[in-house]
């Protein structure tokens, strides 16, 4: 320890606590142990020091009897020169306060190498009442440096998040949002994320079309931790809907509770659409918009399994143009074409909701009429059908009369399955 006069005894600090004990010993061990350097200097320009502890050599590589009296180096002239009006900045404003004051800052080492300190301390009166500070300087430099990465990842995280063209956000467990990066705003059309935020107050029922979809959501994220390609129909600001894919996981304490849930949000109508599109194809006629052979397979399939449960039957007829190749040779394929889109319409308002008219192929069609009570009253449907057909179509300034054969078979009656049913119903049982 370094010293060029008596420290303080305390100011008449000591208490009966202390009777008995070498005080001076005790604090001497201390001052020596403590990680960093104690001193006392005064208040000029130089920080001139008058006393600094044994930690001042690992502090700043300096001997204490350098520093004493600026004997070869000030602590002004080692206190990074950027530094310097800050630090005196704030130890003048609380010794004004006669307040106790804290301050960091860099000091340069003798090896030359640059470390950041704290400093803390206190303007007191020494022996002679003369205003001195009296404080203590500990190395933060690692911390300052965790300090510095950790500030750089969540700025490099604040970037990612609020730059990112993918909706982002968090969300407390019963569903108000924390945060919203700007493309989850644009996603839902809002202005900002702040607009976003105040007015979701309520994302289960505020959101998803379908009711319960959070809780849903919730259910996951409470058995897996996370959710994985979550797709639901959401409500934008203007009401408009679009489908969206939540990829997100919850975030927890120390003890395991839920803190919140974050992750991330995908517009995916284009590619529900797309979907769409192309199961409509794998299920129906590209001609007509009609089914065709796989969803009338499905649909009969239904169709029987309602019969056997509730004593009905099924009726299934063939409907067949008559003298389709002649028109289709005669007046092109393209009226052709228009021919049967025009049949097909015909035959679609004919039906009943719960009915299915199907393009076998060609100028073939079958229809599944459901609950017949018997083969008389799914008669009166096919002449109504027939009579719908029969009606003048004209095509290409061509006025044509067009006729077709209906056959007919009932299920369970003429068989049990697609195959049979159709060959059954092949023997024509009307004639336009």
């Amino acid at each position: 320890m370094y010293a060029a006069r008596r420290l303080p005894a305390g100011d008449e600090c000591m208490t009966d606590a202390w009777a008995g004990i070498d005080s001076r010993r005790v604090l001497d061990v201390l001052v020596r142990n403590l990680d960093g350097m104690v001193f006392r200097c005064a208040i000029d320009s130089y920080w001139t020091m008058c006393f600094v502890s044994a930690g001042c050599r690992a502090l700043t590589g300096y001997e204490g009897d350098e520093l004493l009296f600026n004997r070869a180096v000030s602590y002004e002239s080692i206190t990074e020169v950027e530094d310097r009006a800050r630090v005196r900045a704030a130890i003048a404003a609380a010794t004004a306060a006669q307040a106790a004051y804290g301050v960091e800052y860099r000091v340069h080492c003798k090896d030359g190498s640059c470390k950041w300190v704290r400093e803390r301390g206190c303007a007191v009166p020494d022996e002679s009442g003369e205003r001195v500070l009296e404080g203590f300087v500990e190395d933060i430099t690692a911390q300052v440096l965790d300090r510095a990465r950790i500030a750089d990842a969540e700025l490099r995280f604040r970037s990612i998040f609020e730059n990112s063209v993918i909706g982002m956000f968090q969300t407390t467990a019963d569903g108000h949002y924390v945060a919203a990066n700007r493309a989850l705003a644009q996603l839902y059309g809002y202005e900002s994320p702040g607009q976003l935020i105040a007015s979701l107050q309520d994302i289960g029922a505020r959101l998803y079309v379908e009711p319960g979809r959070r809780r849903e959501f919730q259910r996951l994220i409470q058995e897996h931790d996370r959710v994985i390609d979550f797709e639901s129909e959401v409500f934008r600001r203007d009401r408009t809907r679009i489908w969206i894919a939540e990829h997100a996981h919850a975030v927890r304490n120390a003890a395991g509770e839920i803190l919140y849930y974050e992750g991330t949000v995908q517009d995916i109508t284009q590619r529900r659409a797309h979907e769409r599109e192309l199961q409509f194809h794998a299920t129906h006629d590209v001609l007509t918009g009609l089914p065709n052979r796989n969803l009338l397979q499905d649909r009969l399939e239904q169709a029987i399994f309602h019969a056997e449960r509730f004593s009905r039957e099924v009726a299934v007829a063939v409907i067949d143009l008559d003298n389709f190749k002649f028109i289709n040779d005669s007046l092109g394929h393209a009226q052709g074409d228009e021919l049967l889109v025009e049949v097909a319409r015909r035959l679609r308002d004919s039906l009943r909701g719960a009915d299915t008219v199907a393009r076998y192929g060609g100028d073939e069609f079958v229809l599944i009429l459901c609950d017949a009570p018997d083969i008389d009253a799914s008669r009166l449907v096919l002449d109504r059908i027939q009579a719908a057909v029969s009606r003048p179509v004209v095509l290409d300034g061509h006025e044509l009369q067009v006729a077709c054969s209906i056959g007919v078979s009932v299920y369970p009656d003429d068989g049990a399955d697609m195959p049979t049913l159709l060959r059954n119903g092949d023997a024509a049982m009307y004639r336009a």
